[in-house]
């Protein structure tokens, strides 16, 4: 009788449990882009739309880190047409190509114009778009502690601004003073681990791009950085599946126009899903570690040190690349809510 009576009480207790687990807060991601050389930076802003309408995350703002004046119009017609009109897009204003050499001109894209010309949005330029430093800055101050995801698919300039910043009417605390407390870790797409450099002697684009940033960004960030190296995205392919979708889907459009609608890697994707959902049984993480950043001129390059004190670590596969692919076509040719 006695056991009877506990399993009643634990089946009383199940729908609680179960709804406990749905309520879960969703995950407070900033995104910090490149869209315009590569195109899995689209398909990584469609995960995490899908995401969104799952109510597992919440996309706070979308941040720019290269120079071209079609990146934020992109940017904010896919924001438009996925439903949420009114994410602030922030704009780089300290981008610099290598180190030293200040950046000559801007980021060649394939489709970025594109799709701002085909799409409705409210932004005409990218520097139309607040100061990238001084969004994060008001969109951090007024978060909880320890509650913000930075996502980085692209170069890391925004983020070493963001730490060499000032205190402010936004708040009183410096740069890493802000970052320390508001958030709660740093997805980073970049790297190559655990060896750094490719064969021929190069290091990874998003953290070789700008040196001088990479170096300040990755060794003085303050809170846990994962990243999702090289390695991990160039194994799984997608894109492929939007061929299936109407051509009114922006997504598609930017496919079409950089692919032809055949695959490409995913490197973007994959750091955007892990941020949200974490490693899960797809991937496991390394040892702690330290991302040491070589200076190089004209680029530099990552290796990995092993240290239990190191508050870096990087994704390791775990799961075949297809299923991983099929999860993320899954979520970027999802409709958005309400369509």
């Amino acid at each position: 009788m006695k056991t009877l009576r506990l399993l009643l009480a634990f089946a009383a207790l199940v729908p609680a449990i179960v709804l406990h687990l749905h309520a879960a807060e969703p995950v407070r991601v900033i995104f910090d882009t490149d869209m315009a050389e590569d195109v899995d930076d689209v398909g990584a802003l469609a995960v995490l739309h899908a995401l969104s309408d799952r109510g597992e995350t919440e996309l706070l703002a979308v941040m720019v880190c290269a120079r071209n004046e079609s990146i934020g119009p992109c940017a904010d017609a896919i924001n438009t047409w996925y439903g949420r009109p009114n994410i602030p897009i922030g704009y780089q204003r300290g981008l610099k190509n290598g180190y030293p050499a200040p950046n000559p001109g801007g980021t060649p894209s394939k489709y970025a114009d594109k799709i701002a010309a085909a799409f409705p949005h409210k932004l005409q330029r990218s520097s139309d778009a607040p100061d990238a430093v001084s969004l994060y800055r008001r969109i951090l101050a007024a978060q909880p502690d320890n509650s913000v995801t930075v996502v980085s698919v692209g170069f890391l300039n925004n983020l070493a601004d963001l730490l060499d910043s000032s205190r402010d009417d936004l708040s009183p605390l410096n740069g890493e003073e802000l970052v320390k407390r508001k958030v709660h870790q740093w997805v980073c797409m970049g790297g190559k681990f655990p060896q750094g450099r490719f064969d021929d002697g190069g290091g990874e684009y998003n953290v070789m791009y700008d040196t001088a940033a990479s170096i300040r960004a990755i060794h003085d960030w303050p809170t846990p950085v994962i990243f999702s190296g090289f390695e991990i995205g160039a194994e799984i392919k997608t894109g492929s599946t939007l061929r299936n979708l109407p051509e009114s889907n922006p997504v598609r459009l930017a496919y079409f126009h950089y692919t032809g609608l055949n695959t490409r890697e995913s490197w973007d994707l994959t750091a955007t899903l892990f941020a949200v959902r974490g490693a899960g049984e797809l991937w496991t993480l390394s040892d702690p570690g330290f991302c040491l950043m070589h200076n190089r001129v004209p680029h530099g390059y990552n290796d990995w040190i092993r240290t239990p004190q190191g508050r870096h670590r990087y994704l390791v596969a775990r799961k075949p690349p297809a299923e991983v692919a099929r999860i993320l076509e899954e979520l970027m040719t999802s409709p958005p809510r309400g369509r």
